[in-house]
């Protein structure tokens, strides 16, 4: 059988906008841990929307602008890059409140569909081997880009694989990239670093697992095939949040159930009820489930689920009843939002149990060192004053 999957580097258009969304929702937490948000985010060349509601006790420190702002210069959308966040002509429509928040997050107040899947194994992060690869070469590329061999190009990009499984036989058969590269860049030699790159990562994969059978220098690689790619971000495609769904969840062969995660208080069910049917199905199989997929249902004003299916092998153990709840999966929820939650979606997510604590595992060391987790008692972004003041100071 052969399988597809993709995954984008932090500038893409689609990307961008989550971040963003995510950054204003952990903001608006930072201000009020009770926050209430939905953020909504769309770019296009030199032009961005805010759209949503906001609804704390206090004022936030920066507004939803500066925040778009400093989201950008942090992947590297500065005065360097053919996209400069600093000059992003944004409309801000966001509607915010100073008000209680608290009524709004005590019910579900929203309908939704939720899937969540696991199979496979810890080496997997129990995700389809096809999409946890593709999530392990795109951190690869993005931690070249920042401070590598790949140093300057990006943040825009985009990984597309093809892999054969038979079994427990794993062979990757081609990988696409489309990299932002810088103008003193040329093609062959950008070709040239990401075949090394691509080469160290999966080479990191196989010493740590198998089933990677297929040696590098037989697996086909196609590095910007329409050729030099400069113009990058916003200026060559639009970007919305959430329409990264199936790279934020299981990949192309796992159903989806349609929520998007980013842009959302922690408490929405969409959000909620995901991150809780992904760790009740990561445990079915770390209990023996060869494979379990949960599906959820909900309804507004209603805190039990309308329908709640499984589907595994016998072994694996079920959640209590109960467990789908909205206010047993809300006092479960920590306070804040992790960094780790940006808009990256399933695969960040720590595991329920693991046997090995993330970071030792060769495989996702370069992932803890981009996705650390803000403490939620003050603002995960510190260093945004300083950032928009100079943001500000180059725009004028």
């Amino acid at each position: 059988m052969i399988h597809c999957a993709e995954a984008v580097l932090p500038g893409h258009p689609d990307k961008f906008c989550d971040r963003v969304a995510d950054t204003i929702v952990a903001q608006a937490l930072a201000a009020d841990p009770a926050a209430f948000a939905q953020i909504e985010v769309g770019v296009w060349a030199d032009q961005a929307w805010l759209s949503g509601t906001i609804v704390t006790r206090k004022p936030m420190a920066h507004t939803p602008s500066e925040i778009l702002v400093q989201a950008g210069l942090s992947i590297g959308l500065d005065a360097a890059n053919h996209i400069d966040a600093a000059r992003y002509r944004v409309t801000d429509t966001v509607c915010r409140n100073i008000d209680d928040p608290s009524e709004s997050r005590t019910i579900c107040d929203d309908q939704c569909i939720v899937i969540g899947y696991a199979g496979y194994d810890r080496k997997t992060r129990y995700l389809p081997p096809e999409h946890f690869l593709v999530h392990s070469l795109v951190d690869g590329l993005w931690s070249a880009c920042q401070a590598g061999l790949l140093k300057g190009c990006g943040p825009d990009g985009k990984v597309l694989i093809a892999m054969r499984e038979e079994a427990n036989v794993w062979t990757l058969e081609t990988v696409l990239v489309t990299l932002q590269q810088p103008p003193g860049l040329g093609l062959m030699d950008l070709t040239q670093r990401v075949h090394e790159c691509l080469r160290d990562c999966y080479g990191a994969l196989q010493a740590s697992d198998a089933r990677w059978v297929q040696r590098w220098r037989t697996v086909g690689v196609l590095v910007n095939p329409n050729g030099p790619h400069l113009r990058g971000g916003s200026d060559g495609d639009n970007g919305q949040t959430g329409r990264k769904l199936v790279m934020d969840y299981f990949g192309p062969r796992v159903p989806l159930g349609g929520g998007a995660l980013a842009g959302k208080h922690p408490a929405h069910i969409d959000r909620l009820a995901s991150r809780a049917a992904r760790q009740a199905a990561v445990h079915a199989v770390q209990t023996g489930a060869p494979e379990c997929t949960i599906r959820l249902a909900y309804a507004p004003n209603r805190n039990v689920p309308l329908r709640e299916t499984w589907e595994m092998g016998s072994r694996g153990e079920r959640q209590s009843n109960g467990f789908f709840n909205f206010d047993a999966m809300l006092a479960r929820l920590p306070p804040g939002l992790a960094a780790s939650d940006q808009g990256n979606g399933v695969f960040a997510w720590e595991l329920p149990g693991e046997l090995e604590p993330m970071g030792k595992h060769p495989a996702t060391r370069h992932v803890l060192r981009n996705r650390s987790t803000a403490p939620s008692s003050e603002s995960p972004w510190p260093h945004l004053d300083g950032n928009l003041r100079s943001a500000k100071g180059e725009a004028a």
